[in-house]
């Protein structure tokens, strides 16, 4: 049998595991070799199964079954998420015989949550060899994250308990590590998504950048920590840690673009000194003029990517010549810049001005358009093209179209001749009347009362008259003449207002405005417009042209309406005068078109209202749909000076 090696396995411990417990010269305390009794099932894992450090695995593999004699093969399988085993990460010495023992082992060790020891195992070439295989779970926190499971030549069962506590000692020292692993994964996260966030928060791309050189500068402990774009071909720097303000003029700025440059033409991380070969066969002049210029420093420049993963800037950090970067720090913070990188992109891109987003989206659009891809959009684009190509060849007759009012030829207005009183109303609008027929009259008890002060006063000179008759005085027979003619005058005038208090129709027609059926009694003043009158034996049409479309409009030519209450109905009409005089009513200028029917109707009435449109030539069809609104951006153009 193989020499046993339990008393001095300490001793054997690489450096870090002999700090976490392991003390030369002293025997490895006892392990207890039992689990707690499962309670029914193992418990699942809630959590993504760990991640093992590259040759993490295999390293600890190899040390463990190195520090055993006899030792034939031995395995590493981790847990996944729920309870059962992934493949293999670990195998030593290699890939060969028992691996399905192995497996088996691991699989029972995990499903009873302690370590398993099988006797006299056949394997190999029709069974055979004979092996003992012991398995030992490592746990996290209670919870299996791997089966360590070793292939060993026969040995008595107090040498197979040696050797099941010697694995679960060893796993002591992975655990430690994947616990470490861990904390560490999850500090960083929260670091990268603090500083993410922080970048969302600020409303400008340059506090940004402030703030992401100086965190960086206290995490990584540097001297000084810069950030910088591109600005077409070349790099700009943006921030240097720790500074408020620079002037981009000096040397030092120009170099540290220039190492900047270097990182982003070659599209990788250029540090001085390197910590790879790769790194090392790197172009890395401007970096080493920046180092020399520090006094020999460790310089390095990690580009930044952007959301389509083309490079938009880098990070460049110097330390000092005794604190060279490492390979892990370099690889964390490659990490962090592809994070930060696509947050600083859309910060940036949020300042850019109207033009620059509306020229991308032209360019993204067209770049889709012309790309390989999208057919249908294809299709219809040059379905649309078609379309535009064949209406702007072929032509159509060009309507303008106004509102439109039927108006009567012949109107007449019916005021108020005196201040008064509404007494009776015998129509309202819509009526029709004869000519003479009464309409309405007003209260003429105040003028009847002032025709009888006249009477009397009359009778009264009169009297007079007579008396100075008798006497033969003829002066004042001449005084009492005059002023029976000035009454004489004044009862005719009251005599008609009393007959105007009558308004009476003007002629055959209709009120077409005017209604005081439930106003009788209401004051009226002098001139007040009472009731309008429209004849019924010929009409005219109104129309309303838009001064963008007036421009076509002249007498002669001919057009077809359509009333609103007779949707049914086209009538041909013809334009009879242009009123040469804008008006200016409810937000829009306007020109007054007086147009005739050509085919009176009887079912016409004044103030019906529709719409006409006027015949004013052969257009091209793409040029009747668009003229409007292109003649309307002309103006725009042209007023604010294009």
């Amino acid at each position: 049998m193989g020499t046993m090696y339990t008393d001095k396995s300490a001793a054997q411990l690489p450096p870090a595991e002999a700090r976490r417990g392991g003390q030369p010269g002293k025997e490895a305390p006892a392990m207890n070799t039992q689990a707690p009794p499962p309670q029914g099932k193992p418990a699942a894992r809630t959590g993504p199964a760990p991640t093992f450090a590259p040759g993490l695995a295999q390293t600890w593999l190899a040390w463990q079954c190195r520090m055993v004699a006899g030792i034939i093969r031995g395995a590493l399988f981790p847990v996944m998420g729920g309870s059962d085993l992934g493949p293999a990460v670990a195998m030593w010495p290699g890939s060969g015989e028992g691996e399905a023992q192995l497996l088996k082992a691991a699989g029972e060790a995990l499903e009873e949550r302690k370590g398993v020891v099988r006797a006299r195992q056949p394997y190999g070439p029709q069974g055979k060899r004979t092996c003992d295989v012991i398995a030992c779970p490592l746990l996290i926190d209670g919870n299996p994250v791997a089966v360590i499971t070793v292939m060993i030549s026969v040995r008595s069962a107090p040498q197979q308990h040696a050797v099941l506590q010697l694995l679960q000692w060893g796993g002591m020292w992975i655990e430690s590590l994947l616990q470490q692993q861990a904390t560490e994964q999850k500090g960083s996260g929260a670091y990268t998504l603090s500083l993410t966030t922080a970048i969302v928060c600020h409303t400008a791309s340059h506090a940004a950048a402030i703030e992401v050189v100086n965190r960086l500068a206290e995490r990584v402990e540097c001297e000084r920590v810069s950030i910088g774009f591109r600005r077409g071909m070349v790099m700009r720097l943006q921030a240097l840690s720790h500074v408020a303000s620079f002037d981009s003029r000096t040397q030092l700025v120009r170099r540290i673009e220039a190492a900047m440059e270097e990182a982003v033409d070659q599209k990788m991380t250029v540090m001085i000194p390197a910590d790879s070969p790769e790194r090392a066969s790197a172009v890395s002049r401007a970096h080493t003029e920046l180092a020399e210029q520090q006094g020999n420093g460790a310089v390095c420049s990690v580009p930044l990517p952007g959301q389509a993963g083309e490079i938009i800037g880098a990070i460049t950090l110097e330390r000092g010549a005794s604190q060279p970067f490492d390979h892990k720090t370099v690889e964390w913070l490659e990490s962090l810049a592809r994070v930060i990188g696509p947050a600083l992109e859309i910060k940036r891109r949020e300042e850019r001005g109207f033009f620059a987003k509306g020229l991308e989206a032209l360019t993204g659009g067209l770049a889709g358009l012309l790309g390989p891809t999208a057919f249908k959009t294809k299709l219809a684009v040059l379905a649309v093209f078609a379309w535009l190509a064949f209406f702007s060849i072929v032509s159509g007759d060009y309507r303008v179209t106004a509102p439109a009012t039927i108006e009567g030829a012949e109107r007449q207005v019916l005021v108020a001749p005196q201040a008064g009183y509404m007494e009776t109303a015998k129509v309202r609008a819509g009526d029709l009347v004869k000519k003479g027929d009464l309409i309405a009259t007003l209260d003429d008890r105040d003028l009847r009362l002032e025709l009888q002060k006249w009477q009397s006063e009359r009778n009264k000179i009169e009297k007079e008259y007579q008396e100075a008759l008798a006497k033969r005085d003829r002066t004042e027979l001449s005084v009492l003449r005059a002023k029976l003619d000035q009454v004489d005058a004044e009862m005719r005038l009251v005599d008609e207002k009393i007959r105007r208090t009558e308004l009476r129709a003007p002629f055959d027609g209709a009120v077409v405005s005017g209604d005081f059926s439930q106003s009788l009694g209401a004051p009226v003043e002098v001139g007040q417009v009472l009731f309008e009158v429209a004849s019924l034996d010929s009409y005219r049409v109104v129309l309303e042209v838009d001064e963008h479309d007036v421009a076509g409009i002249t007498s002669g030519r001919r057009g077809r309406m359509v009333i609103s209450a007779l949707p049914d109905t086209v009538f041909p009409i013809s334009l009879q005068q242009v009123i040469p005089v804008a008006v200016a009513a409810e937000g829009r200028n306007f020109f007054r078109i007086e147009a005739a029917l050509e085919e009176p109707s009887a079912e016409l009435r004044p103030g019906m209202q529709g719409v006409a449109k006027v015949d004013v030539g052969r257009r091209k069809m793409l040029w009747i749909w668009t003229h409007g609104v292109i003649d309307r951006l002309r103006l725009w153009a042209w007023s604010v000076g294009f």
